[in-house]
């Protein structure tokens, strides 16, 4: 789903499953570079990477079973990462406008930045599903050539909000449906534009704002049939399964994630600007260890509770939110020795290369069940899959950072230096 500057590139920072600034850009102006973060991104990556590859074999945990199985099952493993990747994104890029005290700076630099960090490689996977489903004959009736519509909705990542009318759940054209979550980036990058300066100046308000957003979302799709049926509007079954499905991967569902990272990069900005010396040196590891107990409470209370995923509960889904961004900010806040597991070179490379990571894992997944028969269904399979699919992912993950994604931030910096140049320029003639 964006921290630090890469550790063999001083350049440049590469980003998750959303984007970033260039590295050397932030040390020159200021911008604290927060190398534990690029950590939580490459754990949220894998994590989700492994989680697919499970699915993919046919291993994965139910509601019933031993106390270990309904702990994992109420935790939701792959909505966790996606949690902590959101709150990542939300972090990274509202860091540089807290650093510049609230200034959104140049919307169209902005703008090309994040264009150019998230669409070339995106592009690039989209070409390669393309040349592969027009080329193999996949078995899998879901994976088929994308209509003009589809194709126009996918590039431009409108198929998301787009589900929430036609349902068809085409997602990736059938063989790569974790891309849905680039159509959150964007909505994001959008909404930041609008509303960073307010939301610096009011970010108590902008918090219960997206609470509000994301708890109003959930409640009326959790209860669609019950509330249209009081609006007198009536919906079949079958329609109000597919809105809460689709309602699941819209930005409303989500809002409280990027929020949260926000609220984190206000914190941290304050405490590393020498605010709060005492109260940083006494956060970090007792906030983690807090965050960890509350989060395990939430979690437990839900598998006994309501044995269901803590994403389906609205309230206890809003405080494991909240507890995530606390854990991040008790990290960030450590001792480095306490960041090192999450800050070491490896770990950060492997984050700095997740972009390329996330964007290929179910291609390559889809690949393997359709064109190999490698044996599937037990914890030795999975594993030999594992083996397989991570490192091909994170391969195609560097060479996408190296081929598609640095040259094109390199070209977008330069570009958004230019345009904020002839900005000054023509504003200074003006005056």
């Amino acid at each position: 789903m964006e921290a630090s500057v890469p550790a063999r590139d001083r350049r440049e920072r590469a980003v998750g499953v959303p984007g970033s600034e260039p590295g050397g850009e932030r040390t020159a102006t200021g911008i604290p570079i927060v190398p534990a973060l690029d950590g939580f991104r490459a754990i949220g990556i894998v994590g989700i990477v492994i989680l697919h590859t499970f699915q993919a074999v046919g291993i994965g945990w139910e509601p019933e079973g031993n106390p270990i199985v309904q702990f994992l099952w109420a935790c939701d493993i792959g909505q966790t990462c996606l949690n902590a990747l959101f709150i990542v994104s939300g972090f990274v890029i509202y860091l540089p406008i807290v650093a510049r005290g609230g200034r959104m700076g140049s919307v169209g630099a902005f703008a090309i930045r994040r264009a150019a960090r998230l669409f070339p490689a995106y592009w690039f996977v989209l070409l390669v599903m393309l040349a592969l489903i027009a080329t193999l004959p996949f078995e899998s009736g879901l994976v088929q050539f994308p209509s003009a519509l589809d194709l126009g909705l996918t590039i431009t990542t409108m198929e998301v909000p787009a589900e929430m009318v036609r349902f068809t759940y085409f997602l990736g054209f059938g063989m790569n449906r974790a891309i849905w979550t680039l159509s959150l980036d964007v909505t994001f990058y959008v909404l930041l534009i609008l509303l960073a300066v307010r939301w610096y100046r009011r970010p108590l308000a902008g918090m219960a704002l997206a609470v509000a957003l994301a708890l109003g979302w959930r409640f009326v799709f959790s209860n669609v049939e019950d509330i249209s049926s009081l609006l007198g509007t009536g919906v079949s079954a079958g329609t109000a399964s597919n809105l809460r499905l689709a309602a699941e991967i819209q930005f409303p569902f989500w809002a409280m994630s990027f929020a949260v990272g926000m609220w984190v990069a206000q914190v941290y900005t304050r405490l590393s600007a020498g605010d709060f010396p005492e109260l940083r040196r006494f956060l970090g590891a007792r906030l983690q260890i807090a965050a960890l107990i509350g989060a395990f409470l939430a979690i437990s209370g839900v598998a006994i509770f309501e044995p269901t995923s803590i994403t389906y509960s609205p309230l206890a889904s809003t405080l494991y939110t909240a507890l995530i961004g606390l854990f991040m900010l008790g990290t960030i806040t450590a001792s480095p020795r306490a960041q090192a597991p999450l800050a070491n070179r490896a770990v950060r490379w492997t984050g700095d290369v997740s972009y390329g990571t996330y964007l290929i894992h179910l291609v390559i997944l889809t690949m393997l069940l359709d064109f190999t028969d490698l044996p599937r269904g037990t914890y030795p399979d999975a594993f030999l899959w594992i083996a397989i699919v991570v490192p091909l992912s994170v391969l195609w993950g560097w060479g996408s950072r190296r081929l598609i994604e640095q040259p094109t931030r390199q070209w977008a910096s330069k570009y958004a230096i230019a345009l904020k140049q002839r900005k000054a320029i023509a504003e200074a003639q003006e005056s």
